[in-house]
């Protein structure tokens, strides 16, 4: 395992170190920089899913834990935003009915929600750890759930290294 580290971490050396600085400049920037639609921004800034991404890809050291955090995450977010978007009206309070406000979360509304988290998780090597599970991932998880989530952290890392951040300086210059 050891020579199979070794040798990912110094392929990826020059991406990941541009990774470190563009996450670190992003890091501060609001939830609209990223395009999350106004309804979908989250009062908690999406903590838990940056949390789940932080302990579970960043500090795991299987494969199969590091995948399984990332659709872990990706659950996170469907979940924090129904809940935070969800009220019980004062005329069904007694029969527990709850009303959602806002529409659900699609493909479009999700992918910069998680670049958002990406970012604010500080993911070290992820340049190398996308390698990894690329490399290291059963094949047959690649057509269900576990590959949809994996392709989506993938694309929030490839998003990330081709952004100019020269050209990010408004809230509109990222997507």
């Amino acid at each position: 395992r050891s020579t199979i580290s070794k040798h990912l971490v110094y392929a990826w050396l020059n991406d990941d170190v541009e990774m470190k600085h563009k996450t670190k400049a992003l890091s501060k920037k609001p939830q609209s920089f990223f395009r999350i639609h106004p309804e979908h921004r989250s009062p908690s800034e999406w903590k838990s899913v940056s949390t789940i991404l932080k302990e579970g890809v960043g500090r795991s050291t299987l494969p199969c834990v590091k995948l399984r955090a990332i659709v872990d995450a990706a659950k996170e977010i469907t979940k924090l935003d129904s809940e935070e978007r969800s009220y019980v009206p004062e005329e069904s309070f007694f029969d527990g009915k709850v009303v959602t406000k806002t529409k659900a979360l699609g493909a479009d509304d999700f992918l910069p929600i998680f670049i958002f988290c990406f970012v604010r998780a500080d993911i070290e090597r992820p340049s190398a750890l996308c390698a990894l599970l690329q490399t290291m991932c059963d094949p047959a998880l690649l057509n269900g759930e576990t590959g949809y989530y994996l392709a989506s952290f993938y694309a929030a890392m490839t998003h990330i290294h081709e952004l100019d951040l020269s050209e990010a300086n408004d809230d509109f210059s990222i997507f």
